[in-house]
């Protein structure tokens, strides 16, 4: 009988698998991933490196920027080395008008979440956390899977300070000169990639990644 029961459960398991994500609150996604303390990694770049968990896998990297794909869609990570190597930090302050507004902090990180209603059935989702931002557009019922998805990325996101100094050179006291500004949402500002999205660039039969799209420029 016990067997039985246990093979039930997997079976349960398997069959709804995100089933406990769904269970929680954005909020409480949020903090759970913040208290995590794996230190687990598998994608390693220059100055940084991070973790991507099963099913997620980068198909473009340009120096601090990555597309990283899933089963059903593509998350644009930014790395901001230099904000991170001159300790910048700005505080975000929650708003009413998006769907989602929040702050995020665990102990001497920031960041946040924003996320907008684009149209009838697809939402614009910002991360801001530990330096880094990803960028997603998703259906209302995959918001909260990307949220979990996006805080494991960004969560695991670990600065190589030595290698970072050699690579940023005379950038890394030239923060505030990058058009592309972590710490700023796309109701602040024009997002490229949503103009992208807008031009119906944002396609799965098409290359999506231009890295003009994503690169923050300057020099």
């Amino acid at each position: 009988m016990k067997k039985k029961i246990i093979l039930i459960l997997f079976i349960s398991c398997i069959l709804c698998g995100c089933t406990s994500i769904q269970k929680k609150s954005i909020e409480e996604i949020i903090n759970d991933s913040t208290k995590k303390n794996l230190r687990v990694y598998n994608t390693y770049r220059k100055g940084y490196k991070y973790n991507l968990a099963k099913g997620l896998y980068s198909i473009d990297s340009t120096d601090f920027n990555e597309v990283i794909a899933s089963r059903d869609y593509k998350y644009y990570l930014y790395v901001d080395g230099v904000s991170y190597y001159n300790k910048v930090i700005e505080k975000y302050e929650a708003r009413k008008g998006p769907y989602a507004s929040m702050p995020i902090v665990h102990e001497d990180k920031y960041g946040y979440l924003e996320i907008n209603k684009l149209n009838e059935k697809d939402y614009f989702i910002e991360i801001m956390y530990n330096y880094a931002k990803i960028e997603v557009v998703v259906e209302e019922c995959d918001i909260k899977d990307a949220i979990a998805n996006a805080m494991g990325i960004l969560k695991s996101v670990t600065f190589n300070n030595n290698i970072l100094k050699n690579v940023l050179g005379d950038e890394t006291t030239q923060a505030k000169e990058f058009d592309f500004n972590i710490f700023e949402t796309a109701s602040s500002k024009n997002s490229e990639y949503l103009q992208a999205i807008d031009a119906d660039i944002y396609q799965e039969e098409e290359d999506v990644h231009d890295s003009d799209l994503i690169e923050p420029r300057g020099d």
